[in-house]
């Protein structure tokens, strides 16, 4: 009766972690091997649209402090692009007399923002991630949404994950040795896999 619960937990537990397991196993590889069809983006659109922004912070105006050149320009840019999410990453820089040049980037997107202060006029290249790079940045993603209940859900799912694979450990290795045959292959492979890992954990903890 006990073995059948255990084995019924370490079935169906994996079946609820298995669409995550599989995300984040594929964004894992990702991170570690960028194959060029992982960088290519999905789209880059590229237009020119009135923006008339009298107030942009000159380098002279802010004494070539770039921080808070970024700090008071580029929130006026995103107000007069309008409100496209939250972002995770934005800078900025003058690179001439009359181009402001801003960068955004949000999950899935990153825009490109050449504002001409004199012209009233800015071009904007929007660049769209593809499914590889949304799937990578599904790492730590719940931390730009802190307020997304969907969004925070992740952050759990990673606990209830990482719970259940370290029982699936525990009990694997209690279901095989209920096990009569193949005892010597389980034998083998269970020490060769603790003994490349423990190799890992004393090189890392050794070398840095």
């Amino acid at each position: 009766m006990f073995r059948k619960v255990i084995l019924n937990i370490h079935m169906y537990g994996g079946l609820l972690c298995f669409s995550y397991l599989l995300l984040i196993g594929i964004s894992t590889l990702n991170f570690n091997h960028r194959f060029s069809f992982t960088i290519r983006p999905a789209s880059v659109r590229t237009w020119t649209q009135p923006m008339t922004l009298p107030g942009l912070v000159t380098p002279e105006a802010a004494n070539h402090d770039v921080a808070a050149i970024v700090h008071q320009n580029n929130p006026m840019v995103i107000h007069a692009l309008g409100s496209f999410g939250t972002f995770t990453y934005a800078d900025g820089v003058w690179t001439d007399s009359d181009t402001y040049h801003a960068r955004f980037v949000r999950p899935g997107k990153e825009y490109q923002v050449d504002v001409h202060p004199s012209r009233g006029r800015a071009t904007i290249t929007r660049t769209r991630a593809n499914v590889w790079a949304m799937i990578r940045d599904m790492h730590g993603l719940y931390a730009v949404y802190p307020d997304s209940l969907l969004a925070s859900s992740f952050k759990w799912y990673t606990e209830i994950s990482a719970i259940v694979v370290l029982f699936a450990c525990i009990s694997g290795v209690y279901l095989w040795t209920a096990r009569r045959r193949e005892r010597r292959i389980g034998l083998i492979m269970l020490g060769a896999a603790g003994v490349v890992s423990l190799s890992l954990m004393v090189l890392i903890t050794t070398y840095g």
